[in-house]
């Protein structure tokens, strides 16, 4: 899928490390829709952090995301 400009390779940018964590084992989850919300996060809190001028919506979209990939984050084998 293209996207115009940045957001593109953002997204791209993104979906490398999810992938990469995805191919060690270490991420129980679809490395694209990970990348796609995590794009669809930041780029929504920015635009309220702008709107309300202020960060606190950036910092929950984003703490949110991050929290959830935690969860799925798999732990190596003892």
């Amino acid at each position: 899928m293209r996207y115009a400009g940045g957001s593109g390779r953002l997204e791209a940018g993104i979906r490398g490390g999810y992938q990469a964590m995805h191919d060690r084992g270490e991420l129980a989850a679809d490395p694209g829709q990970f990348a796609t919300a995590t794009l669809a996060a930041l780029q929504g809190g920015l635009l309220l952090a702008q709107i309300r001028r202020s960060t606190e919506p950036l910092e929950a979209a984003l703490d949110t995301v991050l929290a959830h990939v935690a969860s799925l984050i798999v732990s190596p084998a003892s």
